[in-house]
């Protein structure tokens, strides 16, 4: 509405004076787009490290055998408004029986996307899901080969 009122005054102005010119408005912050490049819904089954890795932070975690064990993450963009799960400090060669897995699960949907750490690697983190006003969780499971841990963070 403001915008409406500043461009019917400056076109007032305009043809009063003949020649006065204005810059146009700085848009507010309302209006500027998002820092990750998507939002909400646009940001669903993208990589988060693409589009909105800049302001994530880290809402819940735990860790899977002990606290030397693989490091699940509940990730979050403020900005994106998505969330998305990370499985780190979980090394996976050829003497572990199963690769570590994380999953970002919707509550309430069975919309979910995992990830695997790769062989001779030891993180992934999956795609993302839109999270405007919806909680989410992670999951996840990871094989020492002497042992068998699995976990999940809270809602967020």
């Amino acid at each position: 509405m403001a915008r409406v009122r500043l461009a019917t005054a400056a076109a007032s102005l305009t043809l009063a004076t003949g020649s006065l010119v204005l810059a146009p408005a700085a848009a507010t912050a309302a209006e500027q787009a998002p820092t990750g490049g998507c939002w909400n819904w646009g940001c669903e089954g993208k990589n988060p490290a693409a589009y909105c890795g800049g302001d994530a932070r880290t809402v819940d975690s735990a860790r899977l055998g002990g606290s030397n064990g693989a490091l699940l993450e509940l990730r979050y963009s403020p900005s994106c408004e998505a969330i998305w799960a990370r499985l780190s400090d979980a090394p996976f060669d050829e003497n572990n029986a199963k690769a570590g897995d994380a999953q970002i699960q919707r509550n309430g949907s069975s919309k979910d996307y995992w990830c695997q750490v790769p062989v001779n690697g030891s993180s992934c983190y999956t795609e993302m899901l839109a999270d405007h006003n919806m909680t989410a969780y992670a999951w996840a499971d990871y094989d020492t080969s002497v042992y068998y841990y699995k976990g999940r963070t809270g809602s967020y």
